[in-house]
């Protein structure tokens, strides 16, 4: 999928010489061994001076003199070096590609005669692997040129996004030093160039028959509610009306009690219900379920933002997400924005969550709900949902409950991100 969405650029720069700057450092290899081979070379000059052995002592002070400038021209060797990487775009689908542009200017006279450039990138994003062989595994691409006095050097790297996430791209490590090569130095650039990876997007063009009841592909009865952001005006008020209902200004007006009186809308609106919690009960995070429920959840935002019915998104993770049902592209762009950063960590069920956060769930709303396994809480919580006149849908991600497991409540079971339209139409049949 394209991603319609505004270019966002961002851009540090960093230099080597600023008072709070990264710090520049000799490599103790092979440093180490030219400060012995020098030490060495010292000694053998006294030994040579004593001695009256000039050719010796001619070699000795060769090697001293080119030492001490290769020390000195070590030691100037990064300073006022900037360097700039820069992002075409901040926010991609994966699957798309975003230019990384690395520009490193000599702001001195003397050249920089074997500059290598290494920028380290979250080896995630680059082989799509979710579980990667270790924390401390990138992908480090490197460049090496040279750089005149006062000239600057620009790089382009196509990155090609492959998994979820919001990655920060760096450090990028600048390494020089003299021409002989004999004391390397180097200087650390913080990742400070942030990159967003939505999660990605299934069309879902073909549906399972709750799925289209939902979306309106086949006729379906709907109840009449009121939509309370909306008002139309004032009417009688009535003994079931709640108390906050009441229009006092209307009322002291009129004389009698006047309640407020709602626009009526038919309309869909969905609560996207994620049950980060029910991924985080095995020994081991099921990773690649929670990609796949991430995935689910976006394609639904997105469906019903194509039509135009509103969405909102409830996930018990850490920290728990609370966004109010509404439509629009922001309305999209922030649940999209909120499941491309979450992470399978939650500290308590979902229904635990819902039951303490009163008015949830406005009159008219359809639960999604989408969790791996289903814990006595959650069915409870399908119980509830169902004598409070809602029509809840499970959506089953990787997970052992069929629709079977819930009499009444239409289930659907997803098992991979390239079966969610696949499995619905399994189950129509």
């Amino acid at each position: 999928m394209k991603a319609s969405l505004p270019q966002s650029r961002s851009r540090w720069k960093s230099s080597s010489e600023a008072a709070d700057g990264p710090a520049v450092f000799s490599l103790g290899y092979p440093a180490l061994f030219h400060w012995a081979v020098l030490g060495v070379a010292l000694g053998l000059l006294l030994y040579a001076a004593v001695r009256h052995i000039l050719p010796v002592l001619a070699l000795c002070v060769f090697v001293l003199v080119s030492g001490a400038v290769s020390w000195l021209w070590s030691r100037q060797s990064l300073r006022r070096v900037s360097c700039a990487l820069t992002l075409n775009h901040g926010r991609a689908f994966p699957g798309e590609s975003v230019e990384i542009t690395l520009e490193v200017a000599n702001g001195k006279w003397l050249p920089l005669s074997c500059l290598e450039i290494e920028c380290e990138l979250p080896f995630k994003l680059t082989h799509g692997i979710i579980k990667q062989p270790s924390p401390y595994t990138r992908e480090r691409p490197r460049w090496v040129t040279s750089i005149p006095g006062g000239r600057r050097i620009t790089w382009k790297h196509r990155l090609e996004c492959k998994a979820r996430g919001d990655y920060r791209l760096g450090p990028v490590r600048l390494r020089c030093g003299d021409i002989p090569g004999l004391f390397p130095r180097e200087t650390i650039l913080p990742p400070l160039e942030p990159l967003l990876v939505y999660p990605r997007i299934i069309p879902l063009t073909k549906l399972s028959l709750p799925l289209k009841q939902l979306f309106g592909e086949v006729s379906a009865p709907r109840n009449i509610y009121e939509d309370v952001s909306r008002p139309v005006g004032t009417r009688d008020y009535r003994h079931d009306d709640p108390f906050k209902r009441i229009q006092w200004k209307a009322s002291a007006r009129v004389g009698k009690l006047q309640a407020r009186h709602y626009e009526s809308t038919s309309g869909l609106s969905l609560l996207l219900i994620l049950d980060v919690y029910s991924f985080c009960q095995e020994d081991e995070v099921s990773e690649e379920a929670f990609e796949l429920a991430l995935s689910t959840a976006a394609s639904l935002a997105y469906r019903a933002h194509v039509e135009k019915a509103p969405a909102g998104l409830v996930a018990n993770s850490t920290p728990e997400i609370q966004i109010s049902i509404s439509s629009g592209q922001d309305q999209l762009m922030r649940v999209l924005e909120t499941l491309a950063r979450m992470q399978p960590e939650a500290k308590r069920p979902i229904h635990v969550q819902l039951d303490q956060t009163p008015g949830i769930l406005p009159l008219g709303v359809t639960p999604i709900i989408i969790a791996h396994r289903v814990s006595p809480g959650l069915a409870g919580l399908f119980q509830k949902f169902c004598l409070n006149g809602f029509s809840p849908l499970l959506l089953s991600c990787a997970g052992q409950t069929r629709a079977q497991d819930f009499d009444g409540v239409p289930s659907v079971s997803i098992y991979s991100a390239g079966d969610i339209a696949r499995c619905c139409q399994e189950h129509v049949g």
